[in-house]
């Protein structure tokens, strides 16, 4: 009896700091943790999801800047523009990009290595993005704050010609791959929202990578999660807690509350909504409770009106099958086809908030009879998403 209990208790030891041990390992964690810490580590590119670029205006050298930096000879009509990498920072950190013409050819040099000197960098042609795989990105040095101290990073720019626009983004993601036990996860991260940011904490979105080989064109709209929103894994879920300034660590928290959750996020409780159409009528979510719903967002801005005729083609499909509210900025009055919610109208300030959240938004959602959210898309890929609903 002895030797078998010093046995079962030599087994017990041994599992014990075998957890141990696993949880010292980067990324490599037992069901038991209810925090997981992640290391990530940054990757070239848009990978799975879409990144975009924002128009860049530069400066005459004649103006002030923070310091001052060396130009390559041989180059006319120079401009200069500063990206600050760090906005949270106090002091500043920047990235540097000129412009300027070469044997009467466009081209821009960026300061790839942080010395405030562009005469140790290539000069290279401006040219149209072409927005595929084998536009070239090119790499940079700077400084950012990792949340405790200032350190040296580095991304990739993806710079030309969109919209006859000078067009600049950072085109990087970050990827996790960690373990449950002995179940293997890979998490993506990126800030899509400004295409200027060098940093993760404006408003970073996290996605369940599919299995390592498999390929998607991008991810969907019900793939993305913000802080706050929950990943389901190993039967349990977490929450994106936080992540830091340069991105290094990802923290998922395990709650437990998810299933009374309000939100809308997929298998969350739909908020539920008071909001006035264009026309008057007051539309109340609980009177709502005959069809599912499908809330459209378009965005008439910009000259899209692509968006807005989506709603239609839905509603002239799908209106005997689901109750179909549409939402945008500024709609004509005169419309008379349609429920049509104006985010501008004060009173539909909830509403906004809660299914549109901001100005420009291309997001549907579909809440079922359970009142509870089943899908989010993008109201482009309608013909794709909602034949699967009406199967189920």
């Amino acid at each position: 009896m002895k030797l078998s209990l010093k046995i079962l208790l030599l087994f017990v030891f041994m599992y014990i700091m075998s957890c141990q041990n696993k949880q010292n390992i980067i990324n490599h964690f037992s069901a038991t943790n209810d925090t997981l810490v992640i290391r990530t580590v940054k990757q070239k590119g848009n990978g799975l999801f879409q990144l975009g670029v924002g128009g860049v205006k530069f400066k005459d050298t004649s103006e002030i800047f923070k310091h001052t930096v060396i130009f390559p000879k041989g180059i006319n009509k120079i401009k200069r523009r500063q990206f600050k990498t760090d906005f949270k920072e106090e002091k500043d950190f920047y990235v540097e990009l000129m412009v300027g013409e070469k044997d009467n050819k466009d081209i821009f040099i960026v300061d790839e290595n942080n010395n405030n000197d562009f005469t140790d960098d290539s000069i290279r042609l401006y040219k149209k993005l072409n927005w595929d795989d084998t536009d070239p990105l090119f790499k940079c040095s700077y400084l950012i704050s990792n949340g405790n101290k200032i350190v040296k990073d580095s991304s990739w720019l993806r710079i030309g010609e969109s919209s006859k626009r000078f067009s600049l983004g950072r085109s990087e993601y970050l990827t996790g791959e960690f373990y449950i036990d002995s179940e293997k996860f890979k998490i993506g991260i990126v800030e899509s929202i400004n295409p200027f940011s060098f940093t993760y904490s404006h408003d970073p979105e996290l996605a369940l990578l599919p299995e390592l080989g498999v390929k998607k064109d991008s991810m969907s709209e019900g793939d993305i999660l913000k802080i706050g929103e929950f990943l389901h894994l190993n039967n349990e879920y977490y929450r994106f807690q936080k992540i830091t300034n340069n991105g290094e660590f990802v923290t998922l928290v395990k709650d437990k509350s998810f299933k009374t959750r309000v939100g809308t996020q997929i298998g969350m409780l739909a908020p539920s909504f008071n909001a006035i159409t264009v026309s008057g009528d007051t539309i109340i979510s609980s009177n709502l409770q005959k069809k599912p719903t499908i809330i459209v967002n378009s965005c008439g801005c910009g000259g899209d009106i692509e968006s807005t005729e989506a709603y239609y083609k839905i509603k002239n499909t799908y209106h005997k099958k689901f109750n179909i509210l549409h939402m945008d900025s500024g709609i004509n009055k005169e419309v008379n086809e349609g429920i049509h919610i104006d985010s501008e109208n004060k009173f539909n300030i909830d509403f906004y908030k809660n299914y549109r959240k901001t100005y420009c938004s291309r997001t549907c959602y579909i809440i079922g009879l359970d009142n509870r959210i089943k899908d989010k898309f993008n109201v482009f890929a309608w013909e794709i998403v909602l034949p699967k609903h009406i199967q189920h």
